[in-house]
């Protein structure tokens, strides 16, 4: 039940990028429709992996359609802050 309120929070973080979040387990999935929302995504992952967020980014960038990043959660609380300050 409380994961759920936290995938709802990210997911409303990231509303005004045009993608789709998944959580499974310890891992997350988001996908985004534009190629701008996923550079956004890729160029500040840096910064909440050194915050001690997130860790391990696996980019899957396929010409012509949509970029998909999975990486591991350390600290969802503190990675929806994050994206907020974004």
């Amino acid at each position: 039940m409380e994961s759920d309120i936290k995938l709802e929070k990210l997911k409303n973080a990231l509303k005004h990028r045009n993608c789709t979040v998944k959580k499974h387990s310890n891992v997350m999935e988001i996908t985004f429709e534009n190629e701008g929302d996923a550079n956004w995504f890729e160029s500040i992952f840096e910064y909440y992996q050194r915050e001690s967020a997130v860790c391990c980014l696996m980019p899957i960038r396929p010409k012509n359609a949509p970029s998909k990043f999975i990486f591991n959660v350390k600290d969802l609380d503190k990675f929806i802050e994050l994206v907020k300050e974004d």
